[in-house]
C-alpha cells in the first residue's frame, strides 16, 4: 500500500491498493474511508474517471463537489484506474470497471473492517459509458447509477461522421497521430497503460488528447472502442445492427437489458462540444421506455466538464447562485442520498 492523493480530508484515512493484477501490470485504486463509523453498514460511492477511454487516471478531473457531498455522509468513496485505448479495447476497460465494482462488494468489506451497504456509481464522460454499462452488465446492480456529461453510446452519429474536432477546435491532419496511434490487433505486443494523468498545462498539445481529436475527425473512434476496422462506416450505412454479437455488451442502449437498470440521473450540459448533449437526452428517453425511474439536468449553458471549473467546492455549504448547472449539481447530490 501507498499513500493515497485523496488526503487532508478531514475525519477520513485513505489508501491506494491493487484490485486486480493483469500480465500488464497491477490496476489500482484509491479508497477514502471514515476513520470511525457508528452505522451497522458504510455506503459506497463509486466513481470512474473520464478521458475517451484514452487518457486519464483515477485522480483525473477529480470531482471535488462530489468527494465532499460523499464525505460529509461518511460515505466510503471509491476512484479506480481501468485500462486504456487504444492499446486495448473498452471491452477491457469496461472488465475493469465490473471488477472494481465486484471488488467493492467482494473483497472492500475484509480491507476496512466494516460492512458495504448501499453502492452509489457514478461516472464523468467516458466514466459514465462505464458506469452506466456496468450497471447493465452485472448481476446485482449498484443502487443508484449517475452519468455526468456521459460519453454513452459510441454508435451515435457524432462517431462515425467525420470533419469535426471536439471543443470547437478547427480539424486536423490526423495520418501522422494515426500512424503513431494504430488500432489494436491480437499479439501487437503493445504495453498495455491503466493509467495516463494528464497535465492540464501541456493538454492541446498531449499526443493522447491529440489522437481523441484525430479518432473524432475521421469518425473513427468505433473502430478503436471495438478494435473492429471500419466498424464506424458500417454505423453510418447500417445502423446498430452492423455491430458484431461479441462486442455488443459495448452497447447497452441498442442491447442491453435495461429494465434491470437502478435508478438512474443525467446531468448534462446543452453546450457539451466535446460530447454531444443528445447522447444523454436519447438514453433518458430508451431507460424511460424500458421502466427505469430517471432524472435529468439538462442546463442550458454548460460546456464539457463544467463541474471541474468550480474547483474544490462544497455545494451545501455555498448559496445557491441561480447557475442552472450548479443547481443541476445540488440536485444530483439529493439523488445519490435519496438513493444511497
Amino acid at each position: 500500500m501507498t499513500s493515497s492523493l485523496l488526503t487532508g480530508l478531514d475525519g477520513y484515512k485513505s489508501q491506494t491498493l491493487t484490485y486486480k493484477s493483469t500480465r500488464d501490470g497491477d490496476i489500482k485504486v484509491d479508497v477514502a474511508y471514515p476513520e470511525a463509523t457508528e452505522a451497522d453498514s458504510s455506503t459506497v460511492l463509486l466513481h470512474y474517471h473520464g478521458g475517451f477511454l484514452v487518457f486519464g487516471d483515477r485522480f483525473s478531473f477529480l470531482p471535488r463537489w462530489l468527494l465532499n457531498a460523499a464525505t460529509s455522509r461518511k460515505w466510503i468513496y471509491v476512484t479506480p484506474d481501468y485500462r486504456l485505448i487504444p492499446e486495448t479495447t473498452a471491452q477491457s476497460s469496461l472488465e475493469d470497471a465490473i471488477d472494481a465494482y465486484e471488488w467493492v462488494l467482494n473483497s472492500l468489506p475484509e480491507i476496512l473492517g466494516r460492512r458495504i451497504g448501499s453502492v452509489l456509481m457514478a461516472g464523468s464522460s467516458a466514466g459514465g459509458f462505464l458506469a452506466l454499462t456496468t450497471a447493465a452488465s452485472v448481476s446485482e446492480p449498484p443502487r443508484a447509477v449517475l452519468s455526468i456529461y456521459g460519453m454513452l453510446d459510441a454508435a451515435n452519429s457524432r462517431y462515425t461522421t467525420a470533419g469535426t474536432n471536439i471543443f470547437g477546435r478547427p480539424a486536423i491532419e490526423t495520418a501522422s497521430i494515426l500512424a503513431d496511434f494504430p488500432q489494436t490487433k491480437d499479439g501487437d505486443g503493445r504495453q498495455v497503460l491503466s493509467a495516463y494523468p494528464l497535465d492540464p498545462a501541456n493538454a492541446p498539445t498531449d499526443p493522447r488528447l491529440t489522437l481523441v481529436s484525430a479518432l473524432h475527425v475521421d469518425a473513427l473512434y468505433p473502430d478503436y472502442f471495438t478494435g473492429v476496422e471500419g466498424l464506424a462506416r458500417a454505423l453510418a450505412k447500417e445502423g446498430v445492427d452492423a455491430i458484431p454479437q461479441e462486442h455488443r455488451n459495448l452497447f447497452p442502449l441498442a442491447f442491453g437489458d435495461l429494465k434491470k437498470l437502478p435508478r438512474t440521473m443525467l446531468i448534462h450540459g446543452k453546450t457539451d462540444s466535446a460530447v454531444p448533449v443528445e447522447l444523454s437526452i436519447q438514453a433518458a428517453e430508451k431507460l424511460r421506455a424500458a421502466g427505469v425511474e430517471v432524472f435529468t439536468e439538462f442546463p442550458d449553458d454548460a460546456e464539457h466538464g463544467f463541474d471541474g471549473q468550480l474547483g474544490n467546492v462544497d455545494l451545501e455549504k455555498t448559496a445557491d447562485d441561480g447557475v442552472a448547472s450548479t443547481r443541476g449539481l445540488r440536485n444530483a447530490i439529493r439523488f445519490l442520498q435519496d438513493s444511497a
